[in-house]
């Protein structure tokens, strides 16, 4: 998996990036016929760690020196100047893979990776290979380690508004021993919104934070299922993938499940997560049981003010028959 762009603005600041497919990073809208005004691309280079890669995936033991390279082209129309650097992966709250800014120092598989190259100049058209060695400490710890080598063009100097492009691909180091894959929820919460028509089902919602506490890749899938009273018009939702998370990374995730109100909703989110690579396990699912009020306020709002009008009508009626009697006993006394 590579790291696809996403032009940010800044002042003198950094972007955040975004791993990217084969499709090029490109600063312009381009038609078929001419090229982007600045444009580039990310290649694996096939050599004796495989061939046809979409990302470089090793696993070692510790202590192992790892030889590689990366292709990299100027598909665009003009000069093209990139810093080189290697950094840090980690999951984002939404689910997607970045890498820490360039103005932090890595700590993990970024700083065990040393690129040959940190700036390049290429003209349009022009390809360059970038190798790199990764040299795996001797006690470093066994599971998954992530990273990625950034390339990184920045327009725009000074006070000017700055935008850096940034396009990277992902490194993944698993090194060899004890693999401990595990997954945690926390931060769950549970509420119902009902429907502002009364004649229609409100939703349950779910929200928890799910956390990779081991030490190798883990994705997940959860089932949400949700009843009324005695199991009353019972619901599951179907199973749901949830995106990989790196370890120590924590994403946020949020499910819903149409029910009507039946003023008092239980049910349970089932959260199996799964090892990811060679070796990759399913691991014991995490249950976590909910209650939640779900009453039709806005039925009984309209049925409040239905016997509201009601009340109201009655006394009206009530009070006109007493007025009626009053005048009735009043007329004779008034003819006399």
């Amino acid at each position: 998996m590579r790291l696809r762009v996403r032009p940010a603005r800044l002042l003198a600041g950094l972007t955040a990036v975004l791993l990217a497919s084969a499709t090029p990073a490109l600063a312009s809208p381009a038609s078929a016929d001419t090229p982007p005004a600045l444009g580039w691309t990310l290649e694996t280079v096939d050599n004796d760690n495989g061939a046809g890669r979409r990302n470089f995936v090793y696993t070692v033991d510790a202590g192992a020196t790892i030889h590689d390279a990366l292709r990299v082209t100027n598909v665009g129309a003009s000069p093209l100047d990139l810093a080189v650097y290697a950094a840090d992966a980690f999951t984002t709250p939404t689910g997607q893979i970045d890498l820490q800014a360039g103005t932090t120092p890595p700590v993990d598989a970024g700083l065990w990776t040393t690129v040959g190259t940190t700036l390049l100049t290429l003209a349009p058209g022009q390809q360059a290979q970038v190798d790199f060695t990764i040299a795996v400490p001797t006690d470093a710890p066994p599971g998954d380690h992530a990273a990625g080598i950034v390339t990184s063009h920045v327009s725009g100097e000074g006070d000017v508004l700055a935008v850096d492009r940034r396009l990277a691909t992902r490194v993944t180091v698993r090194v060899n021993g004890e693999l401990a894959p595990s997954a945690q929820i926390q931060d769950f919460t549970a509420s119902y919104a009902p429907s502002w028509n009364p004649f229609e089902p409100g939703v349950a919602r779910i929200d928890y934070r799910l956390t990779n506490t081991g030490n190798t890749l883990v994705t997940a899938s959860d089932v949400v299922d949700a009843a009324g009273p005695f199991g009353l018009f019972g619901r599951a939702s179907p199973a749901t993938a949830l995106p990989e998370v790196i370890p120590g990374s924590t994403i946020d995730v949020h499910r819903e499940l149409a029910l009507p109100p039946l003023g008092w909703i239980t049910g349970a989110i089932s959260v199996s997560p799964e090892a990811v690579g060679l070796g990759a396990q399913l691991l014991e699912p995490t249950i976590h049981e909910f209650g939640v009020l779900a009453m039709p306020w806005t039925l009984l709002v309209v049925l409040a003010a239905v016997l509201v009008v009601a009340a109201i009508a009655i006394l009206l009626v009530r009070r006109r028959s007493v007025d009626a009697v009053a005048a009735t006993h009043e007329s004779p006394a008034g003819a006399a």
